[in-house]
């Protein structure tokens, strides 16, 4: 690998290291309502889940855009501005509604980042190294995310407004973007990219991409709520929480990494085993009564998550023509936005039926029980094709 292929493929992959920025303040969310203690929880949640909503338009604006009416060095430039300047903002900031406009300017700035990473891989490397970069990407990510939220843990020890700060990092991306990516060359196959909105869309990847936003949703209560958990639990510190989130994290780089073994053995049943995985994890959560049982109960769900959401894009990429699985994966994205976003009002609600804090865990452990149980008897029946295809 020459020089100039080694600063590209470590200007990637800073891309990547920053595209699980979202969860960098969860850690922070107790600190937070703490120091705003006249608003209701629901709201100091919207800290968290209000750039969710904002990704959904700027990632579908970015991904039809990118390389043909704008290039990916001027989307990913302003992209991580946005994400550095707006997701540091909140630092200098004391007023709540003023912090909620700067976490949707950095969900927009997020939104168009998050596209581009594959495609650059896509449009930049050919071959083997292809896919050995998409197979690095996936680790990339996962370990952005983990030093991301711990420095959002470790830092809002000093002061909840701390948190923030670990976005400013992504101003080593903007510069990486700017001296050392080149900008992919248009090929000719670009053009019948167009092809893919005249394909219609089948109603099973709405279905799907609407249940996987449910899931989604599922699990925000465990993300959002750790701190709380903890520290009203006096069980640690907003340190602890980010520790065990970044649990959340590791088992997400070990499901990845175990996924192509896992399905190939499994086919559809791989779906079964993460939807039960992720409900022993949601157990142990909610039955913790020590650090160490939140740790195993967060990486489990990490970890069946991770294996999930692979088993799901694998049956997408059965039901749609090639043409069209940009669109089908950007759809699948969009609901899980939507659920992340959603969360926020799904937690008031159970916490109106019920105000235990865990009491959106154990609905999320049930209802991930009940789903694997009907999936086994019936959707690992259906679409063979699907498990030909692994």
């Amino acid at each position: 690998m020459g020089k100039s292929n080694t600063a590209t493929v470590v200007a990637v992959m800073s891309v990547f290291f920053i595209a699980m920025g979202i969860g960098t303040i969860t850690p922070a969310l107790q600190n937070i309502a703490e120091a705003f203690p006249e608003l209701p929880f629901s709201t100091i949640l919207l800290a968290s889940t209000l750039p969710s909503l904002f990704l959904i338009p700027a990632t579908a604006w970015s991904g039809m855009v990118a390389g043909n009416r704008v290039g990916y060095r001027p989307l990913l430039l302003i992209g991580t501005l946005l994400f550095a300047v707006a997701g540091a903002a909140p630092f200098v900031m004391n007023d709540f509604t003023v912090i909620l406009v700067a976490r949707a300017l950095f969900g927009i700035g997020l939104g168009i980042i998050s596209p581009l990473g594959t495609a650059l891989i896509l449009g930049l490397f050919e071959g083997q190294q292809r896919a050995n970069m998409l197979g690095l990407s996936g680790v990339i990510m996962n370990l952005g995310g983990i030093v991301l939220q711990m420095l959002g843990a470790i830092l809002c020890t000093i002061s909840w407004k701390h948190a923030f700060l670990p976005h400013l990092l992504a101003l080593i991306t903007f510069f990486m973007v700017l001296f050392m990516l080149p900008e992919p060359e248009k090929k000719k196959e670009e053009t019948a990219a167009g092809a893919a909105a005249k394909v219609k869309m089948p109603g099973a990847v709405y279905l799907i991409a609407a249940l996987f936003g449910t899931a989604t949703m599922l699990n925000y209560p465990m993300l959002v709520n750790m701190s709380t958990i903890i520290i009203t639990g006096n069980l640690g510190d907003a340190a602890s929480a980010g520790v065990v989130l970044s649990m959340f994290t590791v088992g997400g780089m070990i499901g990845g990494a175990i996924f192509g073994k896992l399905h190939q053995y499994l086919k559809l049943h791989a779906i079964t085993l993460s939807l039960l995985v992720i409900s022993a994890g949601m157990g142990c959560v909610y039955y913790a009564n020590s650090l160490m049982m939140l740790t195993v109960g967060s990486t489990l769900v990490g970890l069946g998550f991770s294996v999930l959401m692979p088993a799901v894009m694998m049956i997408i990429g059965s039901i749609v023509p090639p043409a069209a699985f940009a669109s089908a994966s950007g759809t699948l994205m969009a609901f899980m936005n939507l659920g992340g976003f959603i969360s926020t009002y799904y937690i008031a609600l159970l916490l109106r039926i019920n105000s235990y804090i865990r009491f959106p865990i154990f609905i999320a452990m049930v209802a991930y029980f009940i789903s694997a149980l009907i999936y086994a008897l019936t959707g690992a029946r259906k679409s063979p094709s699907v498990s030909k295809a692994g």
